[in-house]
């Protein structure tokens, strides 16, 4: 019979509770009420869960009651879902491909006439949300215009709030329960504007969506502008009255630590400026040892920014697509328009982008897309990079491989590992005993195991375990072969055999010990021992359940009580024999036969 199971002090303190809920009456017994929560308790974003609410009752017969489950979420009082049946002790609530509003506390209620029982409570979390989009009605206004921004979240359900915000500054909030927000945004004054938008919902802030740019036009002034914009000419002058030059004297022109011009003296310092060439310039005078220095500031306003390299989306499994994107998000409005900005994209500095000067470039991940990306952006004779950033396609998961890592012993526990030859991390390891899962490990690097823990109770029990891995929502999971290992049964039923019988013995003659392992696996070890004596007698390793020890030419000082002791990794003792020597005087009156007589017990062959 088996024992009765073992509960841990929450265990007891909830079948405490739960027992004490129950109401009882003359015809039927709610005895309890679970909930169970498939896949699982953690999923990714879209996955189809299920929640199974699963009762026993107990009843006199006869008329079949209808059962009323309630499904609650959050411990609010009025129930999420109602179903009623006809005495089913389990009924299922789906939600279908579910999003981060579906995270929560859940728990289900059986209600039978006037008795009803609740569930523990189970922690459902879904892990991801969309990424926004951003959309606006136009990229070109005047300062005091405004234009319609909308931020889409669509796929999401339940009360969203939507943040707007112009560079890092919030402009706007507002929530919505149907996925998007429409807002009216005005601008002030001339410039760049940069747009997007972010949602939260249960406490979870969303990804940043797609910036927009807004080119916002000042009104024009009367007076010509006189300010550099890059790639204008500045010429820079440096002068000392002719009184004061003679043959000791030197102009030049510094920034900084950089000696521009040595001699400034017959000519002028000229050149095509980029936003780097911004700061003070300082012309320096010598004249007859004494020195004298003019400083004026050069700001360089830029012609487009420096352009940003992106990579969407982030952590492309090979064999999906990939965009690599490259825009200046700003530029000089008054002397370029948008269009003139080309970009070139290049990996491993070579362009995957000729020909094309938009700023993007649309590939499948694969090894041959693996490497280093930049991008550079030009117009009017001015060149400028991006950063360099590094793509490298996760793999995806091969079929894991199940094994264990030390001995199996039946009815101990040991440890299994499950690992694939390759993949990307982090690997979602699951395992499962006649296709139902027992536990989950996520591997997050290649040292870090997924270990699990089983016990079987008969040799057959090894072929139920298989293990899953899966690392990509977008491909399915990867299932093992069957386990398979050596399983080692402990000794049992060992007992001892004395040839000739323990009553035959004559002083003189040999005597053998014969132990035997009725169940066990090999190679077994045997000893054996004499009561009075805390030392073996002998011991041996052998390949068979059974093993013998020779007592040569016993005496009546061999005399006493034997016994046995047989181990593999279990270890179980014979019974206990009492052996007593007789003389050889009597051995007329024994009428033993000494002659050599051959027997066979198991493998062992004794005289």
């Amino acid at each position: 019979r088996p024992e009765p199971k073992k509960h841990s002090k929450q265990q007891r303190s909830k079948v405490h509770s739960f027992s004490h809920s129950a109401f009882v009456s003359p015809e039927f017994i709610i005895k309890s009420v679970k909930l169970f929560v498939h896949p699982a308790k953690e999923v990714e974003r879209g996955t189809n869960l299920t929640l199974t609410c699963n009762a026993q009752v107990s009843h006199t017969g006869g008329r079949l009651p209808q059962y009323t489950y309630n499904f609650y979420k959050n411990f609010e009082r009025k129930a999420l879902h109602i179903q009623k049946m006809d005495a089913v002790e389990q009924v299922n609530f789906s939600i279908p491909n579910a999003r981060a509003f579906d995270s929560g506390i859940y728990r289900c209620e059986l209600v039978i006439e006037q008795q009803n029982l609740k569930s523990q409570t189970e922690s459902v979390k879904v892990k991801g949300l969309q990424v926004p989009e951003l959309i606006v009605d136009k990229q070109r206004v005047s300062e005091g215009e405004s234009v319609s921004a909308t931020c889409r979240a669509e796929e999401e359900k339940g009360s969203l709030q939507f943040s707007f915000k112009d560079g890092t500054n919030e402009v706007h909030r507002e929530s919505s329960e149907i996925g998007h927000v429409q807002t009216i945004l005005t601008f002030h004054s001339a410039r760049i504007a940069r747009l997007s938008c972010l949602y939260l919902i249960n406490q979870l802030e969303s990804n940043i969506s797609n910036v927009v740019t807004v080119e916002v036009q000042g009104k024009k002034l009367v007076h010509p502008s006189t300010e550099v914009i890059e790639g204008d000419t500045v010429q820079i002058f440096c002068r000392v009255d002719s009184k004061f030059q003679n043959s000791t004297f030197s102009l030049k022109l510094i920034k900084g630590k950089d000696l521009l011009k040595p001699d400034m003296k017959n000519s002028n310092y000229s050149k095509v400026v980029q936003a780097t060439d911004t700061g003070e310039y300082e012309c320096r005078a010598t004249i007859n040892s004494v020195t004298k220095t003019d400083a004026q500031n050069l700001t360089v306003k830029e012609l487009f920014s420096k352009p940003i390299l992106t990579i969407t989306p982030v952590g492309v499994f090979e064999g999906q697509p990939f965009t690599v994107t490259c825009k200046s998000s700003d530029f000089a409005s008054e002397r370029i328009s948008r269009d003139q900005v080309k970009y070139s994209i290049l990996m491993n500095g070579q362009s995957v982008t000729l020909g094309a000067f938009n700023g993007e470039y649309n590939a499948t991940a694969s090894t041959q897309t693996n490497g280093n990306y930049t991008c550079n952006a030009q117009a009017n004779n001015i060149l400028k990079w991006s950063q360099l950033q590094i793509f490298k396609a996760k793999m995806l998961v091969s079929k894991p491989i199940i094994e264990v890592v030390d001995k199996v012993v039946l009815d101990r526990p040991f440890k299994i590992h499950c690992r694939s030859e390759y993949g990307s991390f982090p690997i979602n390891y699951t395992l499962i005993r006649n296709q139902k899962p027992l536990n989950q490990i996520l591997s997050w690097h290649e040292n870090d195991h997924a270990s699990f823990s089983a016990v079987i109770s008969t040799k057959e029990e090894i072929q139920d375990y298989k293990c899953i891995a899966q690392n990509s929502q977008n491909s399915p999971p990867l299932m093992s072969d069957a386990l398979s290992a050596p399983v080692i049964v402990p000794v049992k039923k060992v007992s001892l055999v004395v040839l000739p019988g323990p009553d035959q013995v004559i002083e003189g003659t040999d005597v053998y010990l014969i132990c035997n392992a009725g169940i066990g696996t090999p190679p077994i070890s045997f000893k054996w021992y004499r009561l009075g004596n805390n030392s073996a007698l002998m011991s041996n390793t052998v390949q068979v359940n059974n093993s013998a020890h020779k007592l040569p030419k016993v005496s009546s000082k061999d005399s006493g009580t034997y016994y046995c002791e047989a181990y593999n990794n279990g270890i179980e003792h014979s019974q206990t024999i009492n052996i007593k020597m007789w003389s050889k005087q009597l051995d007329y009156n024994l009428n033993y036969n000494a002659n050599v007589c051959w027997h066979t017990y198991g493998t062992l062959v004794v005289c």
